[in-house]
């Protein structure tokens, strides 16, 4: 992928709980957030309420989502383009 600004319709893996699972709209949580300023026990409820409007998270999953998506956050916060990186997911092209 290319240095192109954030795209809710980019696909980023994330780890919950050991599988990589493929979200919309993450980078642009993450940005949202970082914007609020919110307190660190606030931003996994946040990122999380933000990824919903995009993706189905299962209600008995939804610490480990927040859990993961705060990991996630925290890393991209650090270096925001090998954070970036490190989330991105090819789409293969359908022949």
């Amino acid at each position: 992928m290319d240095g192109s600004a954030p795209s809710a319709s980019k696909i980023y893996k994330i780890d919950v709980g050991g599988d990589m699972i493929g979200l919309a709209g993450v980078e642009l949580a993450f940005l949202e957030v970082m914007k609020l300023g919110l307190k660190s026990d606030q931003i996994a409820d946040k990122l999380l309420e933000i990824v919903e409007r995009r993706n189905f998270i299962p209600e008995t999953a939804e610490t480990q989502y927040k859990w993961a998506l705060y990991l996630a956050y925290r890393n991209y916060i650090s270096d925001p383009s090998s954070g970036k990186k490190a989330m991105e997911f090819e789409i293969p092209q359908a022949c």
